[in-house]
């Protein structure tokens, strides 16, 4: 057992993975399951409080939860103030997926930049005595680590040491493949780094929900394509870029994916176009986490990536 001991919260909807981090034997400190209580007042007001608050002091607080709602983000706040003001030595924010990460920025005056707003309210939480701490993985846009402010330190996270594991697992020969050219770079940094070829298609985007692909840069006739992005959320994107491929002759399309938020039915449509061989994905969202026994959809834990990432001392 190591000297080291932080106490570990979660938001509900990240009870799974504060569990699985719990459970993790080679980590470099010990983590003790905190607990608080939660109820409903009849107005729908809601109430908090921490529990065993005399374990809270002096130890590190590690609280995990994504801001993958308004009621996540506003029980971060209150529960992480809470943990400052019950005098933990230090507070360990863990945010696998941060939401609002497309509105990083405005594009039309007027329109709110609700990722800057969030880091900045995050940024308000109260300094424990040996700092605040707010780890993310795989952002968006790199730039949203920037818009905290005051003393809190952002650590931004990756989780391609599991990715990689994931395309291993796909199989040999495989081609790493975008979705659409914003993610370009992103998608020739990873091949290169691993001896992969790469391809690439462009896209127009017809509406909000629809886009049309206009050009494919590379020959992938008879190979095993892997497209690889950050998130899939409604899945058409993905879609379309896996037809591209197919109509190119790809032999298979496969999806490796960081966050898996699949919204409105994303990942049954991706199965029932016939033209994508399987997802795999990390537990980095709560909607990843879905049962699946056809097996078309494979999780993989980045518990390890964020213990490893988190900087705790006693």
């Amino acid at each position: 057992m190591s000297d080291k001991v932080a106490n570990l919260f979660s938001s509900q909807a990240y009870a799974y993975l504060a569990e699985k981090m719990a459970g993790t034997s080679d980590a470099l400190f010990s983590l003790c399951p905190g607990e608080f209580e939660h109820k409903l007042f009849p107005d729908g007001e809601n109430y908090y409080r921490l529990l065993n608050s005399k374990e809270i002091l002096n130890r590190p607080a590690v609280y995990v939860a994504g801001t993958i709602d308004d009621a996540a983000i506003l029980e971060l706040y209150n529960i992480c103030s809470a943990l400052v003001m019950e005098q933990c030595s230090s507070l360990h924010i863990v945010i696998p997926y941060f939401g609002y990460s497309t509105m990083e920025r405005s594009t039309k005056r007027g329109e709110v930049v609700i990722a800057k707003n969030i880091a900045r309210l995050l940024s308000s939480i109260p300094r424990s005595a040996n700092g605040n701490f707010i780890y993310m993985m795989d952002l968006h846009s790199l730039g949203t680590q920037y818009y905290f402010e005051g003393s809190v330190r952002p650590v931004h996270l990756t989780a391609e040491p599991v990715v990689a594991r994931m395309l291993s697992d796909i199989g040999p020969d495989i081609v790493l493949a975008t979705a659409d050219m914003g993610r370009a770079k992103w998608v020739q940094k990873m091949s290169g780094r691993l001896g992969l070829d790469s391809a690439y298609i462009m896209k127009q985007r017809l509406s909000g929900t629809h886009t049309e692909v206009t050009a494919l840069n590379a020959n992938v006739s008879g190979r095993r394509v892997v497209i690889y992005d950050d998130m899939i959320r409604s899945g058409s994107s993905i879609i379309n870029a896996a037809r591209a491929y197919k109509d190119a002759g790809a032999a298979e399309v496969y999806v490796a994916v960081v966050h898996g938020v699949f919204i409105d039915g994303a990942l049954q449509r991706m199965q029932d176009s016939g033209l994508i061989s399987g997802v795999r994905c990390t537990n980095s969202h709560p909607r990843a986490c879905q049962k699946d026994a056809t097996g078309f959809l494979q999780v993989y834990d980045i518990s390890p990536v964020l213990l490893s990432g988190l900087e705790i001392s006693n």
